[in-house]
């Protein structure tokens, strides 16, 4: 057992060493940036946000820090939920999981006193010990985060539709898609749902950001559509000047066929054609296309896992 106790300020420069280690450990790579670089304030600053609220805990062996949690609280989906992003929880190579065990039997025991039984967490992907920890605590799979670098794409699939870039005449055809995708995921087995767009949210989708559409002959089979981040960004650990938010729609009798990837290679080029290093990409891990797909072109980095505690633990 290790000694758990409050996190102050004081303790944030020997928690930040901590927090990197694990990224060097499971995240440094070719296919995914350097978040540090450039991201260390705004860890820094996410731990004093956390502290102030008394929402982080730290772990201690002897007088030494060998772990932190912080934690914040939001309605997910109408379910009050106490959230781990990637730059809130740490822990030691040594004992990381029996450190982590720790830490949250303390958390989630003040996430339950407050009424908080939805428990997102995120860890990193290439973590299997830690994976197991937590599937035996009952937690699942819920979201991935995945990275690639943008260099020049070979085409090497059969494919050979049409892409173009979206303009403000395609307007009716992304939102056609946006619609259809929307629908795609609320049924089984990924059940999630989501407002449908409306046809201003396209126009600024394609005004501020870019899309790209494939085509059949004058039939638009599929899109992708891409933002570039402004800043680093503390739960993904995107840097600035990268290209994320991907969000893709295949028609269904087009799915198989290469067009995917296709779209794919021509964003790919577009960002590396205009300096944007790294593409970002999340998808939910129950949605069987994107598991199919995305995996196949980008290097996995952040799995979220998500708990759901029985409603009576807090009587």
């Amino acid at each position: 057992m290790y000694r758990i106790c409050p996190m102050k300020s004081d303790d944030i420069p020997f928690a930040l060493p901590i927090w990197y280690a694990q990224f060097e450990r499971y995240c440094k790579c070719d296919s995914f940036p350097d978040f540090w670089g450039g991201g260390k304030e705004t860890v820094e600053k996410y731990l004093l946000q956390q502290i102030e609220k008394e929402n982080a805990i730290v772990a201690k062996a002897d007088d030494n820090i060998v772990g932190y949690m912080a934690w914040m609280y939001f309605d997910f989906h109408s379910e009050r939920t106490a959230f781990l992003p990637i730059v809130g929880n740490a822990a030691n190579a040594d004992n990381e999981n029996a450190i982590f065990h720790d830490m949250y039997l303390i958390a989630s025991k003040k996430w339950i006193q407050d009424n908080r039984f939805n428990h997102l967490w995120m860890t990193y992907y290439d973590d299997v010990g830690l994976k197991e920890r937590l599937y035996n605590l009952g937690f699942g799979s819920y979201v991935i985060d995945a990275c690639r670098k943008t260099d020049p794409q070979t085409l090497t699939s059969s494919s050979t539709y049409r892409i173009t870039e979206a303009t403000q005449d395609d307007v009716d055809e992304v939102l056609a898609m946006e619609n259809e995708s929307e629908d795609n995921l609320l049924r089984p087995p990924v059940f999630l749902l989501r407002q449908h767009w409306k046809k201003d949210e396209v126009v600024k989708l394609i005004n501020d950001d870019k899309v790209f559409i494939a085509w059949d002959n004058d039939r638009a089979i599929g899109m992708m559509s891409v933002d570039i981040n402004k800043k680093h960004h503390f739960e993904h650990l995107t840097i600035a000047n990268s290209a994320g938010s991907l969000c893709a729609y295949i028609r269904p009798e087009y799915r198989g066929k290469g067009v995917g990837t296709q779209i794919l290679y021509k964003v790919c080029d577009y960002c590396y054609e205009n300096g944007k290093p790294f593409l970002h990409v999340s998808f939910e891990s129950a949605n069987p296309d994107a598991i199919r797909f995305w995996p196949k072109h980008f290097k996995p980095a952040i799995r979220s896992v998500r708990r759901g505690v029985n409603r009576d633990a807090n009587r």
